[in-house]
């Protein structure tokens, strides 16, 4: 079991590292030195070259009240051969006025490899949560030679993939997204799979604060997609006050750039004075 945590803080106008713990083979670095927004940038990086079978990972993070913490990437997530399978489980908390943002690299799985991820994120009032993920259909530009000399990548050859999240607010469910992919017993290429394309990903904004951010929001981000080529992707508007964006596509880097993008404008814009959600909206 390898484990993660970290503790924001806030103090004197500035979000800072209040505690933290690794354990191998995890690494964190702080990557906002140059940065005079009062945020805190950090970079999650591993001594591992991806995840082997029987890796479990627990990623446990706190952003405390007022505090603003990005949280970034070094690589490309690879998932190796396996026979049993590896693990990931992220829980995240958001005080009031924090916010979060997460928006990694895409993930790898290769050949027969069989990975499961949970991530839990409760929200309090007036939190920001930016969060993204990008799956890829293997090691699609590794070439090898059939013994009739044709030339193949690695596209779905994969045994299972499973990603769900589950985002709450005051300890009451409002998002959960669930994907599965078995491409050797499910075609993950035929209609309303992904319809030919090999790489997937969700892009999720989620405000507390401001209760009418989203719909502004929603025309902004595709102003920014419309210059994307040779992408399928879709916008919905969540209930509580979000949006969901998924896209379909044939290159991970493209997608990362384009997700980057997007974190940046939101991350960086200039919000109006927030207005408290209702919280009745989300009664039981």
């Amino acid at each position: 079991m390898a484990n993660l945590y970290i503790k924001t803080g806030f103090k004197e106008g500035k979000s800072y590292l209040m505690d933290s713990y690794v354990s191998v083979p995890f690494r964190i670095t702080n990557v906002g030195q140059i940065k005079e927004d009062g945020c805190l940038y950090m970079m999650l990086g591993s001594s591992s070259p991806g995840l082997l079978d029987t890796d479990n990972h627990e990623i446990d993070i706190n952003v405390e009240e007022n505090s603003r913490f990005q949280l970034q990437t070094q690589s490309y997530q690879r998932l190796y051969n396996m026979k049993k399978g590896s693990s990931q489980i992220t829980k995240v908390k958001l005080a009031p006025n924090s916010a979060f943002c997460y928006v990694p690299h895409p993930v790898v799985p290769q050949e027969n490899s069989i990975f499961r991820n949970h991530t839990i994120i409760h929200l309090e009032k007036n939190c920001e949560l930016i969060l993204s993920e990008i799956i890829t259909c293997g090691r699609k530009n590794s070439e090898f030679i059939s013994p009739d000399r044709e030339i193949f990548g690695e596209i779905f050859k994969f045994t299972y993939f499973q990603n769900v999240t589950e985002i709450c607010f005051n300890d009451l469910l409002i998002l959960k997204d669930k994907i599965i992919l078995e491409p050797q017993v499910v075609p993950v290429d035929t209609v309303i799979q992904l319809e030919g394309y090999t790489h997937q990903a969700t892009f999720i904004y989620l405000n507390t604060g401001n209760s009418s951010v989203a719909y502004e929001l929603i025309a902004e981000i595709l102003k920014i997609m419309e210059y994307e080529e040779n992408i399928s992707f879709g916008v919905s508007e969540m209930a509580a006050n979000g949006f969901v964006l998924r896209v379909l596509g044939n290159g991970g880097e493209q997608l990362f750039n384009c997700f980057q993008q997007i974190q940046n404008f939101l991350w960086e814009r200039k919000e109006a004075p927030i207005v408290s959600i209702k919280e009745k909206s989300f009664t039981r």
